[in-house]
Parts: C-alpha cells; sequence; structure tokens
C-alpha cells in the first residue's frame, strides 16, 4: 500500500500540471476497461474495445509506444474460433497533439479474411504521414506452447514496428468485488472489504492485441498553434453495414465505417455512465465529451462516493475539459520493466501495462485516501521488449490426476 501511496502523490503532480487551478463547473472522470460495456458491442465482440496504452518504449524512450485490445475474455480453448480479428471492423488510432479536442492524426488498421482456422491474417496499415503497409499477424494455435510473437521491425523502411495476435490480456481488476462495493456505497454503508478477495476477473483470459512502435517526432505536432507538446490517443472500432447472404452464407459489408466503440482513459463507461447512455458514450465523440455531454450522468455517479470538488475537477482534466484522451508528456522519461516501472511515468501520464490504474483512479475518487482492489498485477506480467504484451495462455496439457481449480480459468 505504501508503493501505492507514493503513486498516488506521483499521479497528483501529473494532475496539477494537466488541470492547474480548477476554473470550469461541472465535472468527472475517465473511462474504465472496456470490456463488453454498452448494449451496442456487446454482442459484438469483434468492436468491442477492451483498453487502451500509450507509453514510451522504455528501452529508448525517442519512440512511443501505441497499444490497443479487442475482444476480450477469449479463453485459451477456442483461440483458433475466436483469436481472429474481425475483417468488416476499421481499428483507428486518433492522435491529438495540439492541446484541443480534435484528432491531428490518424492510424488506420484493417485486416483481410482468414483462410482457414489458425492462419494467419494480413493487416493494412495507415500511418499518420499516409503511408501505408501490410503485415502478417501472429496466429493462434491449439497447441501447449504458444505461437512465438511474430514481431515486424522497420516494416517496408517506414521506421514502425508492428504486432498484431492473441496476447494475454493485460487488465486486471476484480470486477464482482468492485461492484459489491458499489452496492454498499449506493446503499449508505461503504464497505471496503468487499474490495479484499483479491480475485483478477481476467486472470487466464486472452485478448486480441495491436501494437505499434513508431518514433516520437512522428506523432509530435509541427503546427505553429500548438500549445502543447503532450501527445493525445483515442482508439476506435469502426463498422460497414452487414448482410449475410449468397450460397456460402459469407457476411457481406458495404457503405460507410459507423463508430461501434471508442476508449481513452480507463475508467468510464462501464461504471459511471448510466445504462441507457453507455452505447451513446461509445458512438460519442471528444468533442461531445468536451461539450459537457456526460458530464452531468458521471456527476450523477460519483455522487455517492463523496468525491470532494477538487477531486472531481482533476478528473475532470482527463476526460471532460478537452475530449477522452490518454495524454503523454514525452518529458517525463519512462525506465524499468515490463513496459516501464517508475512511479513519475505512471497513469495518467499515459498508460503502461503495468500501472494499476483502478487503484489510482479507486484513490482519486476515495479524495485522496488510498484505496484499491486487492489485484495489483496481471496474472502473467508483461514483456520487457516490444510488443510488451504477454504471450495468450494455452490449453493446458493433459495431467495425470485430473485439473484442480488453480489449472482453471479463475475469477
Amino acid at each position: 500500500m505504501q508503493r501505492w501511496t507514493k503513486l498516488v502523490v506521483a499521479v497528483f503532480a501529473g494532475l496539477a500540471v494537466w488541470v492547474g487551478v480548477a476554473t470550469r463547473s461541472g465535472p468527472a472522470p475517465a473511462r474504465a476497461a472496456d470490456h463488453g460495456d454498452a448494449p451496442n458491442v456487446d454482442g459484438d465482440s469483434g468492436a468491442d474495445i477492451a483498453d487502451v496504452f500509450l507509453f514510451l518504449d522504455p528501452n529508448d524512450n525517442t519512440k512511443v509506444c501505441v497499444l490497443g485490445t479487442i475482444h476480450g475474455f477469449i479463453t485459451p480453448g477456442e483461440a483458433q474460433n475466436f483469436g481472429t480479428f474481425d475483417a468488416n471492423v476499421q481499428y483507428r488510432f486518433d492522435i491529438e497533439n495540439t492541446g484541443d479536442f480534435k484528432a491531428d492524426q490518424s492510424i488506420l488498421i484493417t485486416f483481410d479474411e482468414r483462410t482457414a482456422a489458425g492462419s494467419p491474417q494480413t493487416a493494412t496499415v495507415r500511418l499518420p504521414n499516409r503511408k501505408t503497409f501490410t503485415a502478417q499477424t501472429t496466429p493462434p494455435t491449439l497447441s501447449t506452447q504458444p505461437t512465438t510473437q511474430n514481431v515486424q521491425l522497420n516494416v517496408d523502411n517506414t521506421g514502425v514496428d508492428f504486432f498484431a495476435g492473441i496476447v494475454d490480456d493485460p487488465f486486471f481488476f476484480d470486477i464482482p468485488g468492485f461492484q459489491r462495493f458499489v452496492a454498499t456505497v449506493r446503499a449508505g454503508t461503504p464497505d471496503a472489504t468487499k474490495l479484499t478477495r483479491g480475485r483478477d476477473t481476467f486472470a487466464g483470459y486472452n485478448v486480441m492485441g495491436i501494437a505499434l512502435r513508431m518514433p516520437l517526432t512522428m506523432l509530435q505536432s509541427t503546427r505553429p498553434g500548438a500549445t502543447t507538446q503532450k501527445i493525445g490517443a483515442e482508439l476506435i472500432t469502426s463498422r460497414k453495414t452487414q448482410t449475410v447472404g449468397g450460397k456460402t452464407g459469407a457476411i457481406k459489408a458495404s457503405g460507410k465505417f459507423r463508430q461501434a466503440d471508442r476508449m481513452g482513459n480507463p475508467a468510464v463507461n462501464v461504471a459511471l455512465i448510466p445504462f441507457t447512455k453507455k452505447s451513446s458514450f461509445n458512438t460519442a465523440t471528444p468533442k461531445d465529451d468536451a461539450a459537457g455531454k456526460f458530464q452531468a450522468d458521471i456527476l450523477a455517479s460519483l455522487a455517492p462516493f463523496g468525491t470532494d470538488n477538487a477531486h472531481v475537477q482533476a478528473l475532470a482534466g482527463l476526460v471532460i475539459t478537452n475530449g477522452d484522451y490518454i495524454r503523454m508528456d514525452p518529458a517525463i522519461p519512462n525506465t524499468g520493466p515490463k513496459g516501464g516501472t517508475n512511479p513519475e511515468a505512471a497513469y495518467p501520464n499515459g498508460r503502461r501495462l503495468a500501472d494499476d490504474t483502478i487503484d489510482i483512479i479507486l484513490t482519486v475518487i476515495n479524495n485522496g485516501n488510498t484505496l484499491g482492489d486487492s489485484v495489483d498485477a496481471s496474472d502473467v506480467p508483461p514483456q520487457d521488449q516490444f510488443p510488451f504484451f504477454a504471450l495468450p495462455h494455452q490449453p493446458l496439457e493433459n495431467t495425470a490426476g485430473g485439473v484442480t481449480v488453480d489449472d482453471q480459468t479463475r475469477n
């Protein structure tokens, strides 16, 4: 807990820089990991965003890593069925680098149809400089050992490194414990012991991961009017209109891509947007955030927690003021294993795979008093090198005495 107390101090140092003196009325926080967060994507796994990460490569701070995960809760035994990117979905990272809510650059990614179970797909990537390249995904397998990650460096001499494939879900959080705690808060009898189960809802599950590493200068603004050197990122998934037909029963897509899901900061649509507006939040924009479209709803959700105005304003600086982007200051070094672990570069200064965002956000909501869910790390630690995603869970080998509870997917 002492470690997280120090981290929260670092977090508020970052918030002070971002928010400054609270001058706006109204406000609210960030969003939680998105896995299945709204009716419009609950039945659309291929477009359902799980998490977004943005950080300097701790091995070379002149490079920035942009990571996203989609289609959560893939069990190892279903990897060849579900371990694929939807060919009818566009995955877009919007980059904001001038200090407002408008996206200044985009990275567009699409995938072709897989040709067989467990076969690789071809990704087509359009960079902010309009250059385009293609790259192969890492195919899933039902072997007891995962396929070696197909990390492609400096693809087509673009200076960009790329990976896409099935990986361990890096998010860690006790959802039942949190919901039970929230129920006690709303009942007027807050019981923090509900957060002491120490059960990671995401342990044992895989997710589809996309990772890009590129020169920092590729994402920084060169415009004369830029007011910041910070880089913001938001992941958007969009889908074309689909019909099922033809002799083969194939899904055909037509028309323009239409937004299905979005995510910037960790911690809101799941926890702070009312059910009737969750789908609307997913299809909204940072401009809507900055205009306060969901402000009243977020405030109403925070009210039972007793979050004071100063902390509400700090959270507002992340998600409302200039839209829901994860923002990173490249002047703050990122160091350490697992994609970075030094407190100075922790969320909300971007987001790294090992950052315990839930504990950080709960502590802020709790007016700076340490509060966490007793799940402090992913069940499989991130790797120390790009793409940083841990290898996926695989189906277990036969065991003479059968499986134990600890051998099974657990939550």
